[in-house]
Protein backbone atom coordinates (compact mmCIF):
# COMPACT_ATOMS: atom_id res chain seq x y z
CA UNK A 1 0.00 0.00 0.00
CA UNK A 2 1.46 3.21 -1.16
CA UNK A 3 0.91 6.37 1.39
CA UNK A 4 -0.41 9.59 -0.59
CA UNK A 5 1.96 11.95 -1.07
CA UNK A 6 1.17 15.15 0.35
CA UNK A 7 0.88 18.87 -0.67
CA UNK A 8 3.67 20.70 1.07
CA UNK A 9 3.27 24.65 2.15
CA UNK A 10 5.76 27.43 2.89
CA UNK A 11 4.95 27.15 6.42
CA UNK A 12 6.34 23.35 6.03
CA UNK A 13 9.59 23.97 4.70
CA UNK A 14 10.07 26.70 7.35
CA UNK A 15 9.34 24.09 9.88
CA UNK A 16 11.86 21.16 8.50
CA UNK A 17 14.19 24.54 7.97
CA UNK A 18 13.82 25.30 11.78
CA UNK A 19 13.47 21.77 13.11
CA UNK A 20 16.73 20.55 11.29
CA UNK A 21 18.73 23.87 12.81
CA UNK A 22 17.27 23.26 16.53
CA UNK A 23 17.89 19.13 16.11
CA UNK A 24 21.68 19.72 14.52
CA UNK A 25 23.15 22.20 17.19
CA UNK A 26 23.13 19.11 19.67
CA UNK A 27 24.70 16.77 16.85
CA UNK A 28 28.65 16.36 15.89
CA UNK A 29 30.80 19.22 15.77
CA UNK A 30 31.11 22.26 13.17
CA UNK A 31 33.49 19.89 10.93
CA UNK A 32 31.13 17.06 11.14
CA UNK A 33 28.15 19.10 10.27
CA UNK A 34 30.22 20.43 6.93
CA UNK A 35 30.99 16.68 5.94
CA UNK A 36 27.09 15.49 6.33
CA UNK A 37 25.91 18.65 4.43
CA UNK A 38 28.81 18.00 1.55
CA UNK A 39 27.19 14.27 1.22
CA UNK A 40 23.13 15.64 1.58
CA UNK A 41 24.15 18.21 -1.27
CA UNK A 42 25.41 15.70 -3.69
CA UNK A 43 22.52 13.03 -2.74
CA UNK A 44 20.05 15.97 -3.18
CA UNK A 45 21.75 17.15 -6.74
CA UNK A 46 20.99 14.12 -8.24
CA UNK A 47 17.77 13.26 -6.35
CA UNK A 48 19.09 10.18 -4.72
CA UNK A 49 16.21 10.41 -2.20
CA UNK A 50 17.26 6.89 -0.73
CA UNK A 51 21.29 7.77 0.28
CA UNK A 52 19.80 11.43 1.35
CA UNK A 53 17.81 9.81 3.85
CA UNK A 54 20.15 6.88 4.64
CA UNK A 55 22.76 9.23 5.75
CA UNK A 56 20.35 11.84 7.81
CA UNK A 57 18.80 8.90 9.60
CA UNK A 58 21.41 7.73 10.44
CA UNK A 59 22.71 11.10 12.16
CA UNK A 60 19.24 11.28 13.82
CA UNK A 61 19.46 8.00 14.86
CA UNK A 62 22.19 8.71 17.73
CA UNK A 63 20.05 11.92 18.94
CA UNK A 64 17.00 10.45 18.92
CA UNK A 65 16.11 11.09 22.91
CA UNK A 66 16.47 14.73 21.81
CA UNK A 67 13.71 16.67 21.91
CA UNK A 68 14.29 18.68 18.87
CA UNK A 69 15.00 15.57 16.44
CA UNK A 70 12.05 13.79 17.65
CA UNK A 71 10.17 17.37 15.99
CA UNK A 72 12.00 16.44 12.78
CA UNK A 73 11.41 12.67 13.23
CA UNK A 74 7.96 13.54 13.13
CA UNK A 75 7.39 15.83 10.39
CA UNK A 76 9.65 13.87 7.96
CA UNK A 77 7.44 11.47 8.56
CA UNK A 78 4.06 13.20 7.68
CA UNK A 79 5.66 14.73 4.68
CA UNK A 80 7.36 11.15 3.37
CA UNK A 81 7.14 10.08 0.20
CA UNK A 82 7.89 13.24 -1.35
CA UNK A 83 7.80 13.71 -4.94
CA UNK A 84 11.14 14.78 -6.81
CA UNK A 85 9.96 18.62 -6.44
CA UNK A 86 9.39 18.31 -2.78
CA UNK A 87 12.34 16.39 -2.09
CA UNK A 88 14.45 18.96 -3.83
CA UNK A 89 12.86 21.53 -1.19
CA UNK A 90 12.57 19.97 1.66
CA UNK A 91 16.05 18.72 1.58
CA UNK A 92 17.25 22.25 0.67
CA UNK A 93 15.71 22.79 3.74
CA UNK A 94 17.19 20.35 6.11
CA UNK A 95 20.46 21.54 4.56
CA UNK A 96 20.15 25.13 4.66
CA UNK A 97 18.75 24.30 8.66
CA UNK A 98 22.04 22.25 9.28
CA UNK A 99 24.29 24.93 8.29
CA UNK A 100 22.46 27.92 10.45
CA UNK A 101 22.84 25.27 13.13
CA UNK A 102 26.68 26.16 14.22
CA UNK A 103 25.59 30.05 14.24
CA UNK A 104 25.51 32.34 17.79
CA UNK A 105 27.45 29.42 19.14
Amino acid sequence: MHKKMKPLSERDYWQIKMYSRSAFKSIGSENYRQRLVYKLLNTARVNNQTDFFSFLLRTLNSRKGDENVRKLCRKLEWVYPLSPENFEKVAYSIIIGIMAAGEGE
